[in-house]
Order: structure tokens, then C-alpha cells, then sequence
């Protein structure tokens, strides 16, 4: 049996934006979002990507470096993406949401659909489920070290089949062992759909979709948190990025009349949130960010009714942005209902849609053209580029991007 979870907003035409994905328990349901978790500064045992998410920092290049740059996009361009054989999957048009790798070889998936946290040790050849909870649907995984990590609840009220009230789930033993998380203050969350670490004792967590908006901020390294509640601004929050304990981004859908992708920033922590972008696309979603560079960012407009399609992309690190349309194949109504993406330079990316039946593009001049790549399949949440070697994506499957740079 299917569920249709729709927001229904008074006087407002909201959009069809659901996301078909199989529950942990005997039923199914649709959802208007998906989330996961991004990171500043991945834990990982090479150089880091400049962001969560996001490529090699090639912004503000030195002359001398340019060439060097250029090879890199062409190491890049002739890489192939594969899909893992021994991870995870759903065939169903559900996926997973999150994929977080604290070294090039060890990595925890986020499995809503099979309500699990699944881990590898090899680089993605094999997995294994390390948690696993009925009535959960893990939305994101994230962690501040090799040991240290959290796993991010979509939240109970949403279907019948979602009854787990725990938000979140830390482990100290890199995996081995899961516990819930109640050292909460303020307006608690209904559910987290991403985890943003910042540095090794600043993380942030955001949800939920559908609704309420909220977000929580431990300074600690997730000792305690404090939540709040930010329902006068965002109907939902999808997903974030934090380069300071005091400066990020979140992104969702307004609250009130304008529901539209829209983007907050804040310059103090929290206090207070500033709206920096709302869509033009009518009844649109901000889902999933992407930072290649510390100026260079994009945003996936979510969009499954009349569309247009497009992005937003921003080269100031998100204060401001440009909405572009997407030159893509669309659903039968025009709208393109963008999830994943995902950004190895500033030039070089991804978009993917929810919907499995339209496919996944690539672009090789910063949004500029858009070409299919056949070698993903739709739907995609998150790409994760742990090094400049190695990425990950996952949505109904889990994907690998090996990147030879040993070339002269």
C-alpha cells in the first residue's frame, strides 16, 4: 500500500514534490524531501574536499596553478562512475539519503528504507548492517572523528510505520554500538534530516521534512544541544552548511505564503537567520547544497510540478545567488524534481532527480550545459567527494567515482 504525505497549506498550491521511498516496516509511503549530512571538513586520513558533498577547492587558483587545475577537470572527465555491487540498494524507485566516509575506505550509509545505518571497511566492496531499529528512517549519518559519530532520524507523525520519537543516535565505538541522544534544550526538533560537522567539536543538525522547521547546534562535540525552532521563517529545513560555529546557511521552504525554495544565512551563530535567496519557480524546495570551492555553490531546486527547472548557484560562498533554468528533460507537466547534487570543481557537477524514470545530467562548464550521464541512475540524494581521488553517491543505489590522478 502507498501513502501520500502532502503538506496542505491554506490558500496555497503546494506542489506534488514527493519522494517515493520504501519504509523499514511491511508498508510504503511518499515524501516531499529527502535529507542527509555535509561536513566543512571531512575526518579523512588524505587532503579533504573543500566541502561536504563538494570537490577540490580550485577557486582563487595562482597562474602557476591554473594548468594544474586543468588537469585535474580532465582526470576527472575520464573517470566513470560505478555502481557498488555489494552496498545496498532499493528497485523499487526508493533510496537511501546518506552516505558519510571518514577515510577513503570507511564509510556508514544512511538506509531509510531499510531502516539501518550500514557500514564498510573496504571501500564500498562490502557492507554490513551496524544498526538497525524498527519504526526508524535514517535520513543522515555523519561523523566528527574516526569513532564519533550520529545518525539523524526522519521522526515519528509522518506515516504510521515511522514511530521511533528518538531524533538522533550517537555511536563512540565507530559504529559498534548506538545510543539515542536526550541531551536536548530548547524547541526540540520532530526530526533531523541533516548533520553539518564543522569542526571537531561544532556540529549542526536540521529537519525535518514536512516540517517543523528546526535547528540544533552542540558545541561540545554533541555533549549537548540546543535547538531552535525557526517555524516563523522555513515551513521545512532540507540541509546546511556551517564554515564557522557562527556562519552557514540552511536551506528548505519558506514558511507562510512563500513557499518556495529559499535559503537563511546567518552571521551569529544562530541568533538570527536572514533570507539570502527565494526561488522564482512557484511551489519550489531547496533540497540539496553543494560547495566545490569556499565561493563557489549550487543548489538543487526542487520542482515536480509545472516547473521550470532550475538551480541556484552563488560564487560570493552563499550570501548571494543566481537562479538558473535547467536545460533537462522534464515530467509530462515541466517541472524537473532535482535532489542530488553534487560538485568535484567548480565547473564539474551533477544534478538527479527523484523521479527514477528522467536521468541524471552532468555539467562540465559550471551549469552553463547540461548533458545526461548514463552511468548514474536517478534517484540521487547526495554525492560525497572524500578526496580528490574518491566520491560516493547514493539514492536507490550506492556509486563510486574513482579519480586517477597519478597521471603526468
Amino acid at each position: 500500500m502507498l501513502f501520500n504525505v502532502r503538506m496542505v497549506r491554506p490558500r496555497t498550491k503546494v506542489a506534488a514534490m514527493k519522494l517515493l521511498a520504501a519504509l523499514p516496516l511491511a508498508s510504503t509511503f511518499v515524501l516531499f524531501v529527502a535529507c542527509s549530512s555535509t561536513v566543512k571538513d571531512a575526518p579523512v586520513t588524505t587532503a579533504p574536499a573543500a566541502d561536504a558533498g563538494s570537490g577540490v577547492d580550485m577557486g582563487d587558483a595562482a597562474p602557476e596553478a591554473a594548468s594544474a587545475d586543468a588537469v585535474y577537470e580532465q582526470a576527472v572527465l575520464a573517470s566513470t562512475w560505478t555502481k557498488l555491487a555489494g552496498a545496498p540498494s532499493h528497485n523499487d524507485g526508493s533510496k537511501m539519503d546518506d552516505v558519510f566516509f571518514t577515510s577513503p575506505m570507511v564509510g556508514y550509509a544512511a538506509d531509510g528504507p531499510g531502516g539501518q545505518i550500514s557500514k564498510t571497511v573496504d571501500g564500498g566492496t562490502t557492507w554490513s548492517s551496524v544498526f538497525k531499529h524498527a519504526g526508524t528512517f535514517f535520513r543522515s549519518v555523519a561523523f566528527l572523528d574516526d569513532m564519533h559519530g550520529f545518525a539523524g532520524n526522519l521522526g515519528a507523525g509522518l506515516t504510521g510505520s515511522i514511530t521511533d520519537t528518538t531524533v538522533l543516535y550517537e555511536t563512540k565505538d565507530a559504529g559498534a554500538t548506538w545510543n539515542p541522544v536526550t541531551t536536548i534544550t530548547g524547541s526540540k526538533p520532530a526530526g533531523i534530516c541533516n548533520l553539518t560537522t564543522i569542526d571537531a567539536t561544532n556540529i549542526v543538525a536540521v529537519g525535518r521534512a514536512n516540517g517543523p522547521a528546526h535547528v540544533m547546534m552542540s558545541s561540545d562535540a554533541g555533549a549537548n544541544w540546543v535547538a531552535t525552532d525557526l517555524g516563523k521563517q522555513m515551513s521545512m529545513i532540507i540541509d546546511a552548511r556551517f564554515t564557522s560555529p557562527s556562519e552557514g546557511i540552511i536551506i528548505g521552504m519558506g514558511a507562510g505564503s512563500d513557499t518556495v525554495c529559499t535559503i537563511l544565512q546567518t552571521k551569529d551563530a544562530g541568533k538570527t537567520y536572514a533570507k539570502v535567496f527565494a526561488s522564482k519557480t512557484a511551489n519550489s524546495l531547496c533540497w540539496k547544497l553543494s560547495f566545490p570551492s569556499a565561493n563557489v555553490g549550487y543548489v538543487a531546486v526542487q520542482d515536480a510540478a509545472d516547473g521550470p527547472a532550475t538551480f541556484a548557484k552563488t560564487t560570493d560562498g552563499g550570501s548571494t545567488w543566481v537562479e538558473s533554468k535547467l536545460p533537462v528533460k522534464t515530467s509530462s507537466s515541466g517541472g524537473f524534481p532535482a535532489i542530488g547534487i553534487g560538485f568535484a570543481t567548480e565547473n564539474i557537477g551533477w544534478v538527479s532527480p527523484e523521479d527514477a524514470s528522467l536521468p541524471t545530467y552532468r555539467t562540465t562548464d559550471g551549469g552553463q550545459t547540461w548533458a545526461v550521464d548514463a552511468t548514474l541512475k536517478s534517484p540521487i540524494n547526495r554525492f560525497r567527494f572524500v578526496d580528490k581521488n574518491t566520491a560516493y553517491a547514493i539514492g536507490g543505489a550506492i556509486w563510486k567515482l574513482q579519480i586517477d590522478t597519478s597521471a603526468p
